[in-house]
């Protein structure tokens, strides 16, 4: 039977964990960039529409109220 110290546990499963959040990153990174699409004139117009709708001020009682404006 084999000693093993808590640090050297921990050592090794953060180097397993480090090795397998690298691959994941790796493979969105990749997905990521492999994207055949866009989105559609109609999705565009309408967050842009949102966009110049929506306003946030600042009051003195209340704080932070979004308004969106039509």
């Amino acid at each position: 039977m084999q000693d093993y110290s808590t640090l050297i546990y921990f050592v090794n499963n953060f180097q397993k964990d480090l090795h397998t959040t690298e691959q994941v990153s790796k493979g969105l990174e990749e997905s990521l960039t492999k994207m055949d699409f866009e989105p559609s004139e109609r999705s565009l117009k309408n967050i842009l529409d949102f966009a110049r709708s929506y306003d946030v001020l600042e009051t003195e009682s209340t704080g932070y109220v979004e308004m969106n404006l039509n």
